[in-house]
């Protein structure tokens, strides 16, 4: 194989990632013309490649919009991914029976760079609809997982992430470097995090940490719903659930805390 040949798979494979990370939550479905559009590829070369991942099953055809969205081999994908993570393993029982107990949706999440991502989420019958998902990117330093990730984290990564402006999104939103540190201490000290309308002005949320066996804070677990169900008698009952939740985890995974 010549050097130009390999750069062509290169390209090859490089716009086929690009094409499948172009189908989100919000535009699950999209056509040839606009992802040519939207990506910079030659309208040929994306008909080219979706044949390609069709036959695979990564990509589908929706013969009623003419469009093109995710196949069951991105599922396949995905859950074996899921089932090989011990945390989201388990966690997942134990933020079920939250989210069920409560009556209030619970969230595992993590730190990846800059964003917490949501590895699971898990409604009740009860519980509001929330716009995120398992794989959702959300900001950090207004959700309260967001916060106590960032408590547990390494001082120099907190001073990079402060280098960047804090998006004020409600009244309540922290954004003044020096209260959110004291902010980040004080979630050291209690345990917990709490975001009451940072992000959305009339949801609530509270989190506790989850550790690994090196007792590093390695993930949150969170209850989320309505400012006026999360009255502070309730957002301290839950941190104290929470805190529990976590531990179990924590143990499951190696961490001794005695």
């Amino acid at each position: 194989m010549d050097q130009n040949q390999s750069k062509n798979i290169l390209s090859s494979v490089n716009n086929s990632i690009r094409i499948l990370r172009a189908f989100t939550m919000e535009q699950p479905q999209k056509g040839v013309r606009e992802l040519a559009s939207e990506l910079g590829i030659g309208k040929s070369s994306v008909q080219r490649i979706l044949a390609t991942l069709a036959s695979q099953g990564f990509v589908r055809k929706n013969e009623e919009t003419n469009k093109y969205e995710l196949g069951l081999s991105v599922l396949e994908l995905s859950s074996i991914f899921l089932a090989n993570i011990d945390l989201h393993h388990e966690a997942l029982p134990i933020v079920t029976k939250l989210a069920h107990t409560h009556k209030e949706t619970s969230h595992l999440a993590i730190l990846d760079k800059m964003d917490v991502v949501y590895l699971c989420k898990v409604e009740s019958e009860n519980s509001i609809k929330l716009r995120s998902h398992s794989g959702l990117h959300n900001h950090t330093h207004c959700t309260s997982s967001g916060k106590l990730l960032l408590a547990y984290s390494d001082p120099y990564f907190v001073d990079s992430f402060l280098r960047n402006d804090l998006t004020k999104f409600t009244t309540t939103t922290i954004t003044d470097r020096k209260a959110f540190l004291h902010e980040l201490e004080k979630i050291r000290k209690q345990g917990y995090s709490v975001s009451r309308g940072e992000f959305r002005r009339d949801v609530t949320s509270v989190s506790a940490p989850i550790r690994d066996h090196s007792r590093k804070v390695i993930s949150a677990i969170n209850l989320v719903g309505p400012s006026n169900r999360f009255t502070l008698p309730r957002i301290q009952f839950f941190a104290r659930e929470l805190i529990r939740a976590g531990e179990l985890i924590s143990e499951k995974l190696g961490y001794w805390s005695r």
